[in-house]
């Protein structure tokens, strides 16, 4: 991985995109979100690669009337062919941004947009994107992902491939104040949260949960407050805002809170079978594979990576 000195050349930060742009940087904070500028985390401030801004102007005139990679007749909003480029949609987490950090090292542009679980799978089926990632939970099968992907992606060839299991729980200020530490002090009523938008992962484990535990969700403060990932709903927390937060241990322990594990899960990542041979995707998969991105992502805290890179399974 490059030096911190390679990486400040490389890219710039969002107000830098704005005068280039001749935008405000409102107006590029608002892309960003939308997904339409990819970004990455760098500590704790956004960052765009320089090359990215020259991409954004080829990518729409390559697009129009672009055929997809055999997901449907046609994707309106991928190219037929990217090189050194991947696509991917889905659920937000730290260990993403340091796979498009380490990716970017080998010439390969990673794209993210966090729009959550069910999205990705969802964008993958329209063939709007190459890659989903998601960490949904079936209670009834009492398994990740899969039982999803035949629900949403009925006939299609896809392969699923491992990518973290990692630590969700309770997001705290720091000494814990309230003393949080179980589903029913949660579910108490006494303490104001940051949920997570509808159609993500964590979303959906903690609606999972309150179905399973027979409360309302009226009864919760803050239930309506929603973060678009996990960055928002642990800031929640940080400012005071909430009390707790149900969030990925890696955020928590960027932010210098507290965390209280309560969970395991599995994060995957979902792409069209007949991708993953392009040489992109190969590249994707030894950097998986190699041992500094491993050792990068245990050191965020939270993850286990003894799977990762495993095809977990392949329709066709």
């Amino acid at each position: 991985m490059k030096g911190l000195g390679s990486l400040k050349e490389e890219y710039m930060t969002p107000e830098e995109a704005a005068a280039i742009l001749k935008l405000s940087k409102f107006t590029v904070y608002e892309m960003i979100k939308r997904g339409d500028l990819p970004a990455v985390k760098l500590g704790r401030s956004l960052r765009i690669l320089r090359s990215e801004l020259d991409n954004l102007a080829r990518g729409k005139k390559s697009r129009e009337g672009a055929r997809d990679f055999s997901l449907e007749e046609s994707a309106p909003f991928l190219p037929q062919e990217l090189p050194h480029q991947i696509y991917f949609t889905g659920s937000h987490d730290l260990a993403v941004d340091l796979l498009t950090q380490h990716l970017s090292t080998r010439g390969i542009t990673l794209f993210p947009a966090f729009s959550g679980s069910l999205k990705g799978l969802i964008d993958l089926f329209n063939g709007r994107t190459e890659m989903a990632g998601c960490h949904l939970l079936d209670v009834e099968e009492k398994e990740y992902n899969l039982p999803y992907i035949t629900r949403l992606l009925p006939g299609e060839q896809v392969t699923v491939i491992h990518f973290v299991y990692r630590w969700q729980g309770f997001i705290l200020p720091k000494g814990n104040p309230r003393m949080i530490t179980s589903w029913s002090d949660f579910f108490s009523g006494e303490h104001r949260i940051a949920n997570r938008q509808k159609g993500s992962g964590t979303r959906v484990l903690l609606d999972q949960k309150i179905r399973e535990m027979g409360v309302s969700a009226a009864i919760l403060p803050g239930y309506d407050h929603e973060c678009v990932n996990h960055y928002a709903t642990a800031a929640a927390v940080l400012k005071g805002e909430a009390d707790v937060a149900l969030g990925i241990e890696s955020v928590a322990r960027n932010l210098e809170l507290d965390f209280f594990p309560i969970h395991q899960e599995r994060y995957d990542l979902v792409l069209p079978t007949g991708l993953v041979q392009q040489e992109r995707f190969q590249i994707m998969l030894h950097t998986l594979r190699d041992v500094p991105f491993r050792k990068a992502i245990v050191a965020l805290g939270g993850y286990d990576i003894s799977q990762m890179g495993e095809i977990i399974a392949t329709y066709t």
